[in-house]
């Protein structure tokens, strides 16, 4: 169990820390690297694409949460998906310090 916590709050705090360092680079004037996001932006605004990211991490982990039991490997898929966001974020906190 204690691995499985570690995985998903480490996938909710690597999202979370997304969305902070991407509002904190939006705020400073940088471009935002995601077309879908770029996209959203443009359109409906910045509170926008944080809705709908923040909407499809409560989905997938509810969908983690019901479907986790019956598949454990699925919780090696979302710590592949936590280190990747993470990745990001260290991309953005560079542009941002840069």
């Amino acid at each position: 169990m204690g691995k499985r916590a570690f995985i998903l709050g480490g996938f909710c705090l690597a999202q979370v820390l997304d969305v902070a360092t991407t509002h904190i680079g939006l705020s400073e004037g940088r471009q935002e690297l995601n077309g879908i996001a770029a996209w959203i932006i443009a359109h409906d605004g910045e509170v926008a694409v944080y809705l709908v990211k923040l909407s499809l991490v409560a989905l997938l982990v509810a969908f983690l949460l019901v479907v986790g039991r019956r598949r454990p490997g699925l919780w090696n898929a979302y710590l592949v998906a936590a280190w990747i966001t993470a990745i990001a974020v260290m991309n953005n906190l560079y542009r941002i310090l840069t």
